[in-house]
C-alpha cells in the first residue's frame, strides 16, 4: 500500500489510551495511589491497537505519508471528559468498588485537586506534539460549507440510528463534510450499527483501530 493521499478522521477514545500513557498521567495515578504496576500493563494491553495506530501516525507522517489524519474541535474537547472518566475508574479501581457499582458511583468521585494542573498541563503539551507539526491536523465542527446540509445529517443520524448520540453524530458529520475516507473508532457499537450505511451513502468506512493499524502497517512511505 503505497501514499494514497486518503482523510482519515480520529474518534476521541482512539486518542485517549495514547495522552493517558505518553503524557504520563497514567503514571502520575499509579504512583499517587501506590496502585500496583501490574495495573499499567493491563491498561495498555487493552488499549494496545489505539496506541499503536497513534504511534505508527507520528511515524509515518515524520517520513512524508501524504494521508491527512484529522482530530475535530469536539473529540478534542471531549478528550478532557474521557480522560477525566479513566482517571475515575483508576480511583474506583483503588478503592475496590463493585464493577456493578462503577456506573453508579462514577460521576461521584472528586478528582484530586492537587494534581488536575499537572494532568492538564501534560495533556496539553502532547497536543502540541501532535499538531505542531501537522501529523494530526484540528478540524473545526462548522467547515464553512456545511449550512443546513450539515444539520440534516446530523439529524438523519439521530433519527435513523437508535444508539446514535449527538457527539457520535456531530463527530461524523464533520468527517463526512471533509470527505473523510476513514473514521477510526473504538466504539464497537457505533461500527456495528453505522458502518455499512455510511460507507454506502457516503464512501465513510468506519473501523477499529486494530483495523487501521493492519491497514497501516501496509504502508510503504518515499522518504523526503
Amino acid at each position: 500500500m503505497a501514499n494514497t493521499g486518503t482523510r482519515w478522521c480520529i474518534d476521541t477514545n482512539t486518542l485517549v489510551p495514547w495522552l493517558m500513557r505518553d503524557s504520563g498521567v497514567l503514571d502520575l495515578l499509579i504512583k499517587k495511589y501506590a496502585i500496583p504496576k501490574d495495573f499499567r500493563d493491563i491498561y495498555i494491553n487493552r488499549h494496545k491497537h489505539s496506541i499503536d495506530f497513534i504511534e505508527r501516525i507520528i511515524d509515518l507522517k515524520s517520513r512524508g505519508f501524504s494521508d491527512e489524519f484529522y482530530f475535530s474541535y469536539l473529540a478534542m474537547n471531549e478528550v478532557y471528559s474521557a480522560v477525566r472518566d479513566e482517571i475515575r475508574s483508576i480511583l474506583l479501581f483503588k478503592n475496590g468498588t463493585p464493577l456493578s457499582r462503577w456506573n453508579e458511583e462514577k460521576n461521584s468521585i472528586d478528582l484530586p485537586a492537587d494534581s488536575m494542573e499537572t494532568v492538564y498541563v501534560d495533556i496539553e503539551n502532547k497536543f502540541d506534539v501532535l499538531f505542531g507539526n501537522n501529523t494530526i491536523l484540528p478540524l473545526s465542527d462548522e467547515p464553512e460549507e456545511k449550512g443546513d446540509n450539515f444539520s440534516e445529517i446530523v439529524a438523519s443520524l439521530i433519527f435513523t440510528f437508535k444508539r446514535v448520540k449527538t457527539q457520535d453524530a456531530i463527530l461524523l458529520t464533520t468527517a463526512i463534510s471533509v470527505r473523510a475516507n476513514y473514521f477510526v473508532t473504538f466504539d464497537k457499537r457505533l461500527i456495528s450499527e453505522v458502518s455499512k450505511d455510511l460507507d454506502r451513502k457516503y464512501q465513510l468506512r468506519l473501523m477499529s483501530p486494530g483495523e487501521g493499524n493492519t491497514m497501516l502497517k501496509k504502508v510503504k512511505v518515499q522518504e523526503r
